[in-house]
């Protein structure tokens, strides 16, 4: 009996081991690739959405492209590695990460409290900058963003967008109507239904330039701006330390600068600094 109660620990105690040997293995399958191992397989996995012009879009070859495409071009000849781009979306991104199927995510990834707690994030990448878009030739001259509250100004937005909590707390005296899309805005200001928006520069940058007919003016001054870096799965340092300097020397080389411009057609509205203490 003594022998059997032994044996019978002994296999409980194995049993024990092998599925804490189990458990184990699938965390750490789970913590993504460390620098090492991007190193050794000579292949960095990059997550970027191909919907988002132009940080990232289909080319004529119905390939990945645009400014996140070049970035991570760039990264991976920095590293020494091959590149991979993985397609992803804006509600599968993060997931994408957390479960070791990309190494890096791009796509203007905004750096919010909330993220931070699931992913990590290196020094920005880009900017984003809130502003007001108005024309020449509206009945009410806009010259600065204080212009907007008055009862005769006409704002169009998109639905959920940035830019109406902020006219809420200060253009509460302007009309404001809300569309479901850019198009119909734009198609709003272009026919003079509208006489400006706040919105994020990069969002419509592009859509200023397909609409022909328009003298658009940018204000000057920025209203918000927001960071955005490049994320990693959370504690991934090694690589996360790489890429930081990586970055680093992206900016000092005037690389980043020049790829938005090729895109966006304009310097970033406002500029990322270039520290090298992070």
């Amino acid at each position: 009996m003594a022998n059997d109660s032994f044996t019978n620990v002994s296999r409980r105690v194995a049993l024990i081991g092998a599925a804490a040997a189990a458990g184990l293995a699938a965390s750490e399958a789970a913590l993504g690739k460390p620098l090492a191992e991007v190193l050794s397989a000579k292949k960095l996995r990059a997550g970027i959405n191909p919907t988002l012009p132009p940080f990232g879009v289909f080319n004529a070859q119905n390939q990945i492209d645009g400014f996140d495409a070049d970035v991570a071009r760039e990264i991976a000849r920095l590293m020494k590695v091959e590149l991979e781009i993985v397609q992803v979306g804006s509600p599968d991104r993060i997931p994408f990460l957390q479960s070791d199927r990309i190494d890096i995510v791009l796509g203007a990834i905004t750096r919010t409290v909330e993220r931070a707690l699931v992913i990590d994030y290196t020094v920005p990448l880009h900017t984003q900058s809130v502003i007001v878009l108005t024309k020449t030739g509206t009945a009410v001259p806009i010259a600065k963003p204080a212009d907007l509250d008055n009862p005769q100004v006409r704002l169009v937005q998109v639905r959920g967008t940035v830019g109406i909590p902020w006219i809420q707390a200060n253009a509460p005296k302007a009309q404001v109507t809300l569309l479901d899309n850019y198009p119909d805005t734009f198609r709003a200001l272009q026919q003079g239904r509208a006489d400006a928006m706040v919105d994020v520069l990069e969002s419509v940058v592009i859509p200023m330039k397909n609409v022909a007919g328009v003298e658009w003016k940018v204000l000057d001054e920025v209203l918000a701006s927001t960071w955005v870096g490049i994320g990693v799965q959370k504690g991934n340092t090694t690589l996360k330390d790489v890429l930081n300097v990586v970055l680093f020397e992206m900016h000092r080389s005037g690389f980043v600068g020049k790829t938005w411009e090729k895109w966006f057609g304009v310097p970033m509205k406002t500029p990322v600094p270039v520290n090298p203490m992070f």
